[in-house]
């Protein structure tokens, strides 16, 4: 997945950081220790310069005079690691004293990111993806089945389907959650839309999600469906453009995976229906994956809404109702 231009940026100039900060060390080392035994100086100079030495007498095909030089270098090598050894010091202690030895502070080993790299990626899509960090223990390792009632039945779906809680959603949510899972994964497609009541496991799954795909270094974007409107506002009428805040909101247009939590909790109006349109329906049409998540029924959305938005929605987005009652009364999961 590749980062933004600011986020690539961000960590290269880390890495920057930790090389002039090395070079820095390493400096103020050599000259602490050339001042207090200039046999040592003397070596790095004749090293440094027998390097150029022999590739001139090459360039002139002299090879007894490069196999001198050679000679020459490899012997002030050996009486510089003595001087080091008697003074207690490795033998690398004039060597560069990088954070990561595998790419040396640069992310790149053989022109593929470096695991430091890809840890740093990582961590900078968890920061700039607004989800909380008290969130991120919110994984599917951490996802408990025993919380869900598995002794009535629920009753929205009687007497069609006589099914608990708990089996609902092994039988038939977890299964679509990883069905668009895979499909994101694999293609960055998909959509979903949760609905039901708070407190039945949809914003920890969400999280789950998110969690999962941050891991997987894809860019995402996590907002509460009040904040989100709330910055689309203040883009909009505030007659100074904030730099951030409209690259934020441009991410949120343009990001992998959207997150919109709580859709319907926002004080709603004509500008707001506006843009909640205008954002589904760009997202749609560039490829990009949402899940939506919200307390209201397909019903109490088209009342809010309109038919327009619900009906984009019902045609592009896997709806997954949630029922049952409210985990956090029963002391488990958080939402």
């Amino acid at each position: 997945m590749p980062l933004t231009r600011e986020q690539y940026n961000r960590i290269m100039r880390v890495y920057d950081e930790r090389r002039r900060r090395s070079d820095a060390e390493l400096e103020q080392k050599r000259q602490e220790l050339y001042r207090k035994h200039p046999a040592i100086e003397e070596c790095d100079r004749i090293i440094s310069e027998s390097a150029v030495q022999e590739a001139q007498a090459l360039l002139r095909k002299d090879r007894r005079l490069s196999a001198d030089i050679r000679g020459r270098r490899e012997q002030a090598l050996r009486r510089k690691e003595e001087l080091l050894c008697s003074l207690g010091l490795c033998r690398d202690y004039l060597e560069p004293q990088y954070v990561c030895k595998l790419c040396r502070d640069t992310g790149y080993v053989n022109n593929e990111k470096c695991q430091c790299f890809r840890k740093m990626e990582s961590e900078l899509i968890y920061l700039d993806s607004g989800l909380p960090k008290l969130l991120k223990k919110e994984n599917f390792e951490s996802f408990d089945l025993s919380v869900f009632d598995d002794e009535k039945s629920i009753k929205e779906l009687l007497p069609n389907l006589v099914i608990t809680q708990r089996a609902y959603m092994e039988e038939i949510v977890l299964p679509k959650i990883q069905s668009f899972m895979s499909s994101f994964f694999r293609s960055c497609e998909g959509n979903l839309l949760m609905t039901g009541p708070p407190g039945t496991g949809k914003t920890f799954l969400s999280n789950c999600i998110a969690n999962e795909a941050i891991n997987r270094c894809f860019g995402i974007i996590y907002e509460s469906a009040a904040e989100m409107f709330e910055l689309f506002s203040r883009e909009s009428f505030q007659r100074e453009q904030d730099e951030g805040q409209s690259g934020r909101v441009r991410e949120i247009f343009d990001c992998q995976l959207l997150i919109i939590d709580d859709l319907g909790t926002e004080l709603t109006s004509s500008f707001i229906n506006s843009r909640l349109f205008m954002l589904i329906n760009h997202r749609l049409k560039n490829s990009r994956s949402t899940i939506i998540s919200s307390n209201l029924s397909m019903n109490q959305m088209r009342d809010l809404y309109g038919e327009r938005i619900v009906s984009r929605l019902m045609e592009s987005y896997v709806l997954i109702p949630f029922y049952g009652d409210d985990l956090r009364l029963r002391g488990g999961m958080r939402k």
